[in-house]
């Protein structure tokens, strides 16, 4: 059953609402402009995603943000989300605190972030803007591993039957765009597509980096595959821009795509992760952070071109 919180919604209302929905234990936080649900924040366990839905499409759902900080094979847990709140005429506005998860259930620091939501129906497109820091209970070395600042979860099916009769390359996504700031300076290797470089971690350094990862339409035949018929959608781009207040951090792409699971669509198989490399010498850091989710042309047209 859907859940509105007036609560959270007290400052006013405007032309956003947010509804809350109880999933099995894991708490979605539903961001709506208008009758426009553009926007799940999923609270599961201490994990925070977010999964952005800028276009009309009604399966148009894909990649998930993970908003927080973690180290190497670390189970993402500890986060809270301190407000959540309408501004009227504005959008949604996000308190989110945690610690850096470590191992299975530990931690080691602790991060905050702040983001300013707003979505533009004639536009079909999502902004959020704010601050994220971390804060670090030691040196990385001590902890035996570099930062993941967050992660980008997607899905690459590739060779795969689609539904034109012919084999080839679908999915959520079609492949990552990595710059220096706003794109104005491309990484040397960029694009990434997953499976011409299944572990992909270049050496290029920034203090400004941008991650888009561009939706496709995906128009896979699960019924070839034996399993049942599901619908064609269009999945949405989304980037991710963090902006150090240090010039001297140097964030480092980094990906992995699981070839093991390349023809199953319904894994995220795709995982994006910026890092800070064990070797630094700083415990605490500041980004700007932008967030940007842009339907594709198309959108809401079956089938797929």
């Amino acid at each position: 059953m859907l859940l509105f919180l007036p609560a959270i919604m007290s400052h006013g209302y405007a032309s956003y609402t947010i509804s809350q929905f109880n999933n099995n234990g894991s708490i979605e936080y539903r961001f709506f402009c208008e009758d426009h649900h553009f926007m799940t924040l999923v609270d599961n366990n201490g994990t925070l995603i977010l999964r952005p839905h800028p276009g009309v499409d009604i399966n148009g759902w894909g990649s998930s943000w993970y908003a927080q900080p973690f180290l190497p094979g670390a189970v993402l847990k500890h986060s809270v989300i301190r407000s959540l709140e309408v501004q009227k005429g504005k959008g949604i506005h996000l308190v989110a605190t945690g610690n850096v998860s470590r191992g299975t259930s530990s931690s080691y620091g602790s991060w905050d972030m702040t983001l300013d939501f707003s979505y533009s129906k004639a536009a079909k497109k999502i902004k959020g803007s704010g601050i994220y820091s971390i804060h670090l209970a030691g040196l990385l070395s001590a902890a035996g591993g570099d930062l993941n600042l967050y992660k980008i979860a997607s899905n690459y099916l590739d060779d795969v039957p689609l539904l034109s009769g012919n084999t080839g390359d679908t999915g959520d996504m079609k492949w990552v765009e990595i710059a220096h700031g706003m794109a104005t300076e491309p990484f040397a290797f960029s694009p990434w597509v997953p499976p011409d470089n299944p572990g992909f971690f270049p050496s290029d350094r920034t203090n400004q980096l941008m991650v888009n990862v561009i939706g496709n339409c995906n128009d896979i035949d699960s019924a070839a595959q034996g399993y049942a018929a599901i619908t064609p959608a269009f999945k949405p781009s989304i980037k991710v821009v963090l902006a150090s207040h240090d010039a001297e951090t140097g964030i480092r792409y980094g990906s992995i795509y699981n070839l093991d699971k390349r023809k199953d669509f319904w894994e995220d198989n795709v995982g994006i992760t910026p890092i800070i490399l064990q070797s630094s010498t700083a415990t605490s850091f500041s980004f700007d952070v932008q967030l940007e989710s842009s339907a594709l042309s198309g959108d809401g047209s079956v089938p797929c071109p």
